[in-house]
């Protein structure tokens, strides 16, 4: 064997040639209409500002801190007059890539899933007539809807409200972690344990890359792994039997800043979760096999093993800043304070 042949084929078994291991893939293309700078400045401001609360006292980012991935913290989220809702909020890193949205798919972009958690009684529970006034009458807010939509007739509407945080929320872009550098061949980026939980998700044993795909860790797709709950999912939205228990794969990037984890929030720690799929999901406790997805199975995994997996899953945390919390917004009330 040749020298040069020689060395082709160590660096390819450490890992260093990307292009060959296939783990450096390019972002898909964002879904929807392109931010442009004077809607992502005005999402940005909306997205802050509990004035889009009927009561003024929640924002978007009330449930999705930046701090915490744009997660909560929380198993369910709060809502208004600090209602328990039923769901974990999930991050919006990366969110621009999704092709429906919520945990049962019900929504088909971003601008449909803003308006959502803003009318719902129970969330932010915002009177569409009289916030659109409220915003047409502070001038700055009317000055930048203006400029965002200057080809509108009216500018200032709930439409372009909507259109203005998804554009903001299609920056929110992460793909900076210790992985993605070990991708594009800086081995060194990946601890040995973390590799080896890399090859562990990417086993047949596991079969994670199924549902959590490469690059960015998720899938279109609905399925079922047996949470105990009696939310009906995607079959509540569809209205079909053999759809009730399916819910959206979530992104793992930035998992381990959005504990706690599935629909419900049921699940403490990233341990945890791993040690619901080495018992095979739902199986174990009792949902029927018909309703768990095939490749949801008790696995064979020793505990070295999984405390691998879990190294790994961390090294998803992305080094890409979140936006800045502004200062103040133009409506003048709280920015964020956060409510537990």
């Amino acid at each position: 064997m040749s020298p040069r042949r020689l060395a082709l084929l160590v660096l390819f078994a450490a890992g260093l040639l990307a292009a060959a291991t296939g783990l450096d893939r390019p972002f898909p293309t964002l879904i929807g209409e392109e931010p442009t700078p004077e809607r992502v400045a005005l999402g940005r401001l909306l997205f802050f500002d509990p004035l889009l609360s009927r009561d003024g006292s929640l924002s978007c980012a009330h449930c999705h801190q930046p701090a915490r991935a744009f997660t909560d913290g929380l198993p369910t989220a709060l809502g208004a007059d600090g209602a328990r809702l039923s769901r974990n909020t999930p991050t919006l890193w990366n969110v621009g890539f999704k092709q429906r949205l919520f945990w049962d798919r019900r929504a088909e972009s971003l601008e449909a899933q803003v308006l959502v958690p803003l009318l719902a009684p129970d969330e932010m529970n915002a009177d569409p007539a009289w916030l659109v006034s409220a915003l047409a009458s502070i001038p700055e807010y009317r000055e930048r809807f203006e400029a965002a939509f200057s080809d509108a007739a009216a500018p200032v509407s709930l439409a372009n409200l909507a259109r203005a945080i998804a554009a903001f929320e299609r920056t929110l872009v992460a793909r900076n972690s210790r992985y993605d550098r070990f991708a594009r061949g800086e081995r060194a980026a990946l601890s040995t344990s973390e590799r080896r939980g890399l090859t562990l998700f990417r086993s047949l044993n596991t079969r994670c890359f199924e549902c959590h795909r490469l690059p960015t860790f998720e899938s279109p797709l609905a399925v079922a792994i047996g949470v105990p709950s009696d939310d009906a999912g995607v079959g509540g939205v569809s209205g079909f039997e053999a759809q009730r228990g399916l819910f959206a794969v979530p992104t793992l990037r930035n998992v381990a800043l959005t504990a706690p984890y599935m629909h419900d929030g049921s699940l403490a720690t990233l341990e945890d979760v791993v040690h619901f799929y080495r018992e095979g999901g739902g199986i174990a406790h009792g949902s029927a096999a018909a309703r768990v997805h095939e490749f949801v199975r008790p696995i064979s995994m020793r505990d070295d093993e999984a405390s691998d997996l879990v190294a790994f899953l961390r090294a998803l945390s992305d080094d890409t800043p979140p936006p800045a919390i502004p200062g103040v917004v133009p409506s003048g009330l709280p920015v964020l304070a956060t409510r537990r």
